[in-house]
């Protein structure tokens, strides 16, 4: 009777534990993948205000003073 027992107790514990845990690990990792890809609105207006690298080379040759966002 043991040995039947282990045959049964091995695959119906473990493999369902196994797909939980790895279930939980995707959602994680679904979760920081969304969580990347937010964009803090404030920084990206304050730097377009600022203007980036690309904007300043082109007021630079056409001798422009300031950006306009």
């Amino acid at each position: 009777m043991p040995f039947e027992f282990y045959i049964l107790f091995i695959p119906f514990c473990t493999i369902p534990v196994f797909l939980v845990s790895l279930d939980y690990f995707n959602k994680s990792a679904e979760f920081q993948r969304k969580k990347r890809n937010v964009i803090d609105f404030d920084k990206f207006i304050k730097s377009k205000e600022e203007g980036d690298a690309i904007d300043s080379d082109i007021a630079e040759l056409l001798d422009i003073d300031q950006i306009a966002a």
